[in-house]
């Protein structure tokens, strides 16, 4: 059992460091301020932010209890993150929402696709989302226009999800 759990702690840790390597490599050490982008001074500048920030998401840790934002405004996607207003909003990992396919036609186009397929299908469109805001300017989404995205909690992409448990499903 102790083999399995340092296993899972491994793989959790693994998918941590590659998810925030691959933004910050992707993102080129920019982040978001007023709406523009701006380059991390050498200081590391908002980084440990982000590092934390990211791993609560992706282990679906809402700091100080999760209490859900509401959001609406014109959704933006700069190739790397997205965007309403002057807050990043976050799906979870980058190699989640480019191969899981969604559970609802977020983009009401009429095709249940890929996760990053349905968001970039919302581009320039007004979009209402709720989540947890991580820390100021960084949300983890949880509901799209009305429609669940995820549940706050452990999300499906972490090791064990909790929805599997209450169903009585097997792993």
């Amino acid at each position: 059992m102790k083999k399995k759990i340092l296993m899972i702690v491994a793989c959790v840790l693994l998918l941590t460091v590659g998810t925030v390597a691959g933004a910050a490599t992707q993102a080129g050490g920019i982040h978001k301020e007023n709406g523009q982008a701006v380059p991390v001074d050498g200081n590391g500048n908002g980084l440990l932010l982000r590092l934390r920030n990211r791993v609560c998401d992706m282990l679906g840790i809402c700091q100080g209890g999760c209490n859900l934002t509401e959001l609406t405004g014109i959704f933006v996607y700069d190739q790397v993150n997205f965007f309403i207003d002057d807050v990043e909003l976050h799906f979870g990992p980058q190699w989640y929402i480019t191969s899981a396919v969604a559970a609802e036609d977020y983009d009401g186009d009429g095709d249940n696709e890929l996760i990053i397929d349905e968001l970039v299908g919302l581009v320039g469109a007004e979009v209402t989302v709720e989540g947890h805001l991580q820390s100021e300017g960084w949300m983890s989404v949880f509901t799209i226009n009305g429609m669940v995205y995820r549940e706050p909690g452990q999300p499906i992409w972490a090791a064990e999800h909790h929805w599997r448990w209450k169903h009585g499903q097997q792993p």
